[in-house]
């Protein structure tokens, strides 16, 4: 890759040193920040995830969870147990299947949503200020075209 190369070897931080570390630094930023924003509501980062995607999806189980939050099993049934004390979701048994359990939202869940859409979209708006359409897209497209790179 001519971008390396074209490092000089004593060169630090590189451009693309500097690069790698933006890609730690943002999303440390917009965890803090999430985090901040959900403090309020006592919900946790990974809540707030699992939340989403059961309200988008109702019933999904516990392992399909676990596979789109890219978390083990154990720590989506803390999140998910925390998250039935609060009720906002509930398991129910699959019928014919009483090892699976189908995780859904309450109506408590529901009616939070809108605000909490609220919340985390006012974080997108700032995440994203001074951004076109277009140039969203084109990042959208850069970041897909480096996980495909990593084999992702």
């Amino acid at each position: 890759m001519e971008l390396v190369k074209d490092q000089p070897a004593r060169a630090f931080p590189t451009t693309l040193d500097a690069l790698t570390f933006r890609f730690e630094d943002v999303p440390r930023l917009l965890r803090r920040t999430v985090d901040s924003a959900l403090y309020g509501y006592e919900l946790s980062r990974t809540q707030w995830r699992l939340l989403a995607y059961v309200l988008r999806e109702e019933g999904m189980t516990q392992t399909e969870l676990a596979r789109c939050l890219e978390l083990e099993r154990a720590s989506v049934g803390q999140a998910i147990d925390a998250l039935e004390r609060k009720q906002l979701l509930e398991r129910t048994k699959e019928p014919g299947d009483r090892r699976v359990w189908r995780i859904m939202p309450t109506r408590k869940a529901r009616q939070l949503l809108p605000e909490l859409r609220d919340t985390i979209n006012e974080i997108y708006e700032q995440m994203f200020r001074g951004f076109s359409a277009a140039e969203i897209d084109k990042l959208h497209s850069y970041l897909d075209r480096i996980m495909v790179n990593f084999g992702d």
